[in-house]
Formats: structure tokens, C-alpha cells, sequence
């Protein structure tokens, strides 16, 4: 399988399905590309590991060792990156995923949330009012904290719809 997946994927500059002879703990951190393009965009781009089939199973898992054993009714993402993550761990699970949206993405009733992300800049986002109800215990992922401004608002999201 790893021959025939490798010669259906690979470029000549990357192959997305090498996995090392060797796989320690977070070996798939090396699979993310450092940034090239300057201060305006993320210190490392995480694409190149969500590719590769291997590296996204192990990452995940890894994600969710901590929370073995833990009641989880449903995974949530905050969006964009955060969706890849959660709905993957929500596969893992086997549980629902929702997405947190900026906001005016959303054609439903939904409650919104003020704040500031990590550039500094005012903000919204927003989740349905019909997915959470009271007691729900939901898992928020997202791909990057810095500040906690983003995941703090996703949290009152949750919060404030009883979950």
C-alpha cells in the first residue's frame, strides 16, 4: 500500500505519504513547512502534515491522548484551520463535529461572540443556537492558540448555549 501511495501522490517536492522507519512522538511536526513569505503569515504551515495520511492518524491521536476516558459528546472547530483538526478528531471520537464561523458565514440562527484575535484586530464569530443543548460536554479544537482571544470566545459560545 505505501509503494503504490507514494507513486499516486508524490511531486517532485514532496512525497505525502513518507512515514519514517522510526516514529516518535511528534515525528510529524518535522512534516510542517516553515514560513518563506514574511511577517504576514503563520510562523509554520501544517498542509504538508495534513496530507500525509500517517502523520494527520498519529497527530491526532496524540492530540487526543490526554482526553482517553473522558465523557465527550461532541467535537467543535473553530474556523478555518481548526476544522481540519476537530472534524478529524471528531471522526476518531465518532462523534458530531460543529464549526465555530467567523461571522455572516452562517444561513441559520445563531448567537455570536466578540473578540480579539491574535493580530489585534476586533472580531466576530458566531455558532448555531440549535446544535448545543444544556449538559452537552463539547471538545474545542482549534490549530493554533497564541493569545486565547479565539478560543476564549469559542468557550463562551459553548458556555452561553448551556454547554
Amino acid at each position: 500500500l505505501h509503494a503504490r501511495c507514494s507513486q499516486r501522490l508524490r511531486s517532485p517536492r514532496m512525497d505525502l505519504c513518507h512515514v519514517p522507519a522510526t516514529r516518535e512522538k511528534g515525528w510529524y511536526l518535522a512534516l510542517m513547512a516553515p514560513n518563506i513569505k514574511g511577517p504576514n503569515y503563520a510562523w509554520l504551515d501544517p498542509s504538508r502534515l495534513y496530507c500525509n495520511p500517517q502523520g494527520l492518524q498519529d497527530c491526532v491521536a496524540d492530540l487526543l491522548q490526554p482526553f482517553q476516558g473522558d465523557p465527550i459528546d461532541m467535537v467543535a472547530g473553530i474556523d478555518a484551520m481548526g476544522f481540519i483538526l476537530g472534524a478529524a478528531a471528531a471522526a476518531v471520537l465518532r462523534k458530531g463535529f460543529l464549526a465555530i464561523r467567523k461571522a455572516g458565514h452562517l444561513c441559520v440562527q445563531t448567537l455570536t461572540q466578540p473578540y480579539t484575535d491574535y493580530s489585534g484586530r476586533e472580531k466576530v464569530m458566531e455558532v448555531r443556537t440549535d446544535a448545543i443543548s444544556p449538559g452537552l460536554r463539547i471538545l474545542i479544537v482549534d490549530q493554533w492558540v497564541e493569545t486565547g482571544g479565539t478560543m476564549r470566545a469559542a468557550i463562551q459560545l459553548v458556555e452561553q448555549l448551556g454547554g
